[in-house]
């Protein structure tokens, strides 16, 4: 696509890249547009995924491709090689065994996110590295994959025996996976079928190859065709990323379920997370920092064409604030900020882990009654205090602190009026507010702090840790992005509350000691090996170590509390919040701010 940084002449993935902090700070969040599943969903019959190697889907759009099985569109991917050539020589694996291994991990991790969505999955079987050498057969061989989508060809079973493109009579034994639908397709024609594949200037010559002939062929047939970017994160650089390219982008912004599938199914890949098989000199293929790039809580498809809806512009990403309005009609302290031992709690620990008695100017986001910004103010040279609830906000002002003032705005659009005053802070507090925010309105809004910060100001970062639902991410995936862009100074964590203290001006985060990762990597190999030097390398089960989606998500669901609690009855542990009730089915629901 034009506008899109040069390829290096060369690069490896264990060469220091782009930060994600870097990404963060550059990247236009707030004005991106956001995909339609539903409208996308309508326009399409059949999504056509195109995979250079085995494990690009997932990084790149595993959680788009939840997304997609969510709304029952049915997937067929066509997987270009095995991936093969990922290991080097000094690991003592042959070509034949990294190819099991590999082939095996990429229908564990498609189990995952696309489940009962997945239709054909076609294994083209090129040359691991040498895509270009055979663009012919590429061609060809995608175009029979989207013809045969949009026909949906009722001859093609399970397994069936076929050669392997672009392999020699030695390799005939190699065959194509076609896994039958299950999921009738709404329409016939090419036009109705959209193809997703490597973005074009990826500097990965098998990405550029696939992303290039892909979108040939869709021109060719009529389909429609987007694109998604791998290593462009790892090489590139936001400042030199024209402004063309963002706004032909998309963000598919997933919901919580469609991303612990994506962590799911990353965690099948442990050939390229994890030190499988390799010598302790040779790190993983995929570090820490290059893994950042697609655990962040969004995905960017880049869309020339405009072949993806877009939400309107009206939805912003934010649980309304009337909700939270309407929790004050029968209580003046609906959260129980002042009497709950959680709450009394959590804010002796922030105050406990701020690093210097001494705060500087103070900005707390989501200060709801203002208990937490009353603590924040006797330690502070000033506090802006922000909340997106007028209730809320008149309840704190009743508290007649000195030094303090209240805004009643939105996240983020509030930082950039902080930012066009001039306003610079030494602490900024986001406390139990963040997954409120869907993914995209979170990282615009960690992006306008990192803004505001002074030279080595710190970030505080408190998030209640119990599923959610109702609201677009929960704890977890807040504390994770967070860590994923700034290093961590400080951390505290129990079963209810994790606590993070950050500093970014110490430098980018993740390292290979705290990238927060959920994954299994203890899973190694053990496949027969036809070569004359077996290799003898474990037992490899990804199957039992990876958990089903039911196991995932299956439990974030069921209707939403009545109201918020008054005597703590039920909370397990008692001392939680009344915001945060557990329903009969185990489920906490979070049903306001609270961070008092």
């Amino acid at each position: 696509m034009r506008g899109m940084p040069a390829a290096p002449a060369s690069w490896s993935s264990r060469e220091p890249g782009t930060s994600e902090r870097t990404w963060l700070r550059g990247t236009p969040w707030a004005s991106l547009g956001h995909l339609d599943v539903e409208a996308l969903a309508a326009r399409y019959s059949r999504v056509v995924v195109v995979a250079a190697h085995p494990d690009d889907e997932t990084l790149a759009v595993g959680a788009f491709l939840a997304m997609l099985a969510n709304a029952g569109l049915p997937v067929d991917v066509a997987l270009v090689t095995d991936g093969e050539g990922s290991h080097s020589a000094a690991t003592g694996l042959t070509f034949e065994v990294v190819r099991e291994v590999r082939r095996r991990e990429f229908d564990d991790a498609l189990g995952v996110l696309l489940g009962g969505a997945l239709g054909r999955v076609e294994r083209l079987a090129l040359p691991d590295g040498r895509v270009a050498d055979h663009r012919a057969e590429l061609a060809a061989a995608l175009e029979r994959v989207v013809r045969v989508t949009a026909a949906e060809a009722s001859t093609v079973s399970d397994q069936s025996p076929s050669r392997a493109v672009g392999c020699d009579d030695a390799a005939t034994d190699v065959t194509s996976t076609v896994t039958p639908s299950m999921t009738p397709v709404r329409g016939s024609g090419t036009e109705r079928v959209l193809v997703v594949a490597p973005a074009e200037a990826d500097a990965h010559i098998d990405h550029d190859t696939c992303g290039a002939v892909a979108r040939d062929v869709a021109a060719q047939l009529g389909a429609a065709c987007v694109s998604y970017p791998l290593w462009w994160w790892h090489w590139g650089d936001p400042s030199s990323v024209a402004e063309t390219v963002w706004e032909r982008s998309v963000l598919a912004v997933p919901d919580v379920a469609s991303l612990q599938r994506k962590r799911a199914a990353i965690a099948a890949y442990s050939s390229q997370i994890g030190t499988f098989a390799r010598p302790a000199a040779e790190p993983a293929m995929l570090d820490a920092g290059v893994l950042a790039h697609f655990e962040r809580l969004v995905e960017t498809l880049f869309d020339p064409d405009g072949a993806l809806p877009r939400v309107a512009s009206s939805d912003d990403g934010r649980t309304p604030a009337a909700s939270f309005d309407a929790m004050f009609e029968g209580s003046d302290d609906p959260w129980g900020v002042e009497t709950r031992w959680y709450e009394r709690r959590r804010r002796a620990l922030i105050e406990a882990m701020l690093p210097d008695e001494h705060l500087g100017r103070v900005l707390d986001l989501g200060c709801s009654t203002g208990a937490l910004t009353q603590v924040l103010a006797e330690r502070a040279d000033g506090v802006v205090a922000v909340d997106g609830s007028a209730q809320a906000l008149a309840r704190a002002r009743l508290r007649d602190v000195d030094g303090v003032d209240w805004r009643h705005a939105e996240l983020p659009s509030v930082l950039d009026e902080l930012a066009d005053e001039g306003q610079r802070f030494d602490t900024v507090v986001l406390s139990e507010i963040g997954y409120f925010l869907d993914g995209a309105t979170l990282l615009a809004t960690l992006a306008g702090i990192d803004a505001l910060l002074r030279d080595d100001g710190v970030v505080v970062v408190a998030n209640w840790l119990h599923p959610t639902r109702d609201i677009p991410l929960d704890g977890r995936l807040v504390d994770e992005q967070v860590r994923l862009v700034w290093p961590t100074l400080a951390r505290y964590e129990d079963d209810d509350v994790a606590i993070v203290v950050a500093r970014p001006s110490n430098g980018d985060a993740p390292t290979a000691a705290t990238a927060p990762v959920s994954r299994d990597t203890r899973a190694v190999l053990r496949i027969p090996s036809t070569s004359a030097n077996p290799v003898p390398i474990g037992d490899f089960r990804p199957h039992s170590r990876i958990p089903s989606p039911s196991a995932i998500y299956g439990h974030i669901h069921g209707a939403a509390a009545s109201g918020p609690t008054t005597d703590g009855r039920g909370l397990g542990l008692g001392r939680r919040s009344s915001h945060h009730r557990r329903g009969d089915d185990g489920v906490t629901t979070v049903r306001a701010p609270g961070a008092g």
